[in-house]
């Protein structure tokens, strides 16, 4: 059983009882990260339960109700007949840890969530947008569901998709239908998407009050506070060389990926001297042109190494905010998610 970020093992124990299933979770081998975008076949998986089986689209509806004036049904057909929007983003789990491949980018299309909840006409009380799936939690007898700010879920970007890399959604990505909410921790971009529920206040929902939570250490005087994990921090990782490779000759192409969730990543450093001194990498170009929100980008760095021995390689990225990697993981937080600070890979060079 693996032991996930954000949920007890307990619960997740819970879950294979009640179920007789497994949750199905595959990692992004880092080494393999040649393109821009991460093929279907590679891309991480990550379930809270046991993904449904859904066979075909042909009976999938979509509900939107809540604080609306019009409740919606629409079939799946009705969907693809919807404005079509494209958009490439990078999904990371938000327990995805440092040098983790719990993180890939692709290429998404679908409709735009904002289009389907104005043809519902919100209320003027509308706050929040609670997302529901078709993974059922038999034990405490809901479904999974997580709920975003109405001023994300109406934003353009926000996607409700139907292919990612031009293909059909496959079973473990949300067949038929998922949602994309760019630039933030992937929990929230619900997959198998059966409910768009618009709420008047915050949702304290068990999937929103327990995990996925920013917690901060009490200290003098100051209580332990708790907020959702929401945007997705900078971050740099390494694709090459691994940690404890042995490199033979005096040239080597540093490579990686950066992201910084809804800015741009506007450098990538490197330090091969443990974090003595930095050097800018090169941020290869994408199609249409440079870093762009959401998605991640791909750098790398020509290494010309002096002498034989051990080094320490270390990478961080800042965006087009100010914002910078940490190089420690502030003392403060007692979760485990947002695991953003420097990674470190140590080489010997023959």
């Amino acid at each position: 059983m693996l032991a996930l970020a954000g949920l007890p093992r307990r619960w997740l124990s819970a879950q294979v009882a009640a179920t007789g299933e497994k949750p199905y979770n595959r990692g992004f081998d880092f080494s393999l990260l040649y393109d821009w975008l991460t093929p279907t076949a590679l891309f991480f998986v990550r379930e809270h339960l046991p993904a449904p089986s859904i066979s075909s689209s042909s009976d999938w509806k979509l509900s939107i109700d809540g604080a609306v004036k019009q409740p919606l049904e629409i079939s799946f057909e009705d969907l693809l007949a919807q404005e079509s929007v494209e958009l490439a983003a990078t999904l990371e789990c938000a327990g995805n840890s440092v040098g983790g491949g719990m993180i890939g980018n692709a290429q998404w299309s679908g409709t735009s969530l904002r289009s389907l909840l104005e043809k519902a006409q919100l209320l003027p009380e509308a706050q929040f947008v609670r997302l529901w799936g078709a993974d059922r939690d038999s034990s405490q007898d809901t479904n999974y569901f997580r709920s975003i700010p109405l001023a994300k879920a109406m934003h353009a970007d926000t996607l409700l998709a139907t292919k990612m890399n031009g293909e059909v959604l496959p079973r473990h990505h949300g067949f038929p239908l998922r949602a994309v909410i760019p630039g933030w921790y992937s929990m929230d971009s619900v997959k198998w998407l059966r409910r768009v529920e618009v709420l008047t206040s915050e949702d304290t929902g068990w999937w929103m009050s327990n995990p996925y939570r920013r917690q901060i250490r009490a200290s003098a005087g100051e209580p332990e506070t708790s907020t959702p994990v929401t945007a997705v921090q900078v971050k740099a990782a390494f694709s090459q060389p691994l940690d404890g490779a042995v490199l033979i000759g005096r040239e080597f192409t540093v490579r990686g990926a950066a992201w910084a969730g809804e800015q741009r990543v506007r450098k990538v450093e490197l330090s091969t001297d443990g974090g003595k001194s930095w050097q800018a990498a090169r941020l290869l170009p994408v199609e249409g042109g440079d870093a762009r929100p959401y998605a991640w980008v791909l750098w790398e760095y020509e290494w010309s190494i002096p002498d034989p021995g051990k080094y320490e390689l270390v990478v961080r990225a800042g965006d087009d905010k100010g914002r910078v990697q940490p190089p420690e993981r502030s003392g403060e937080r007692i979760d485990m998610h947002e695991l953003n600070y420097y990674q470190k890979v140590r080489c010997l060079v023959s």
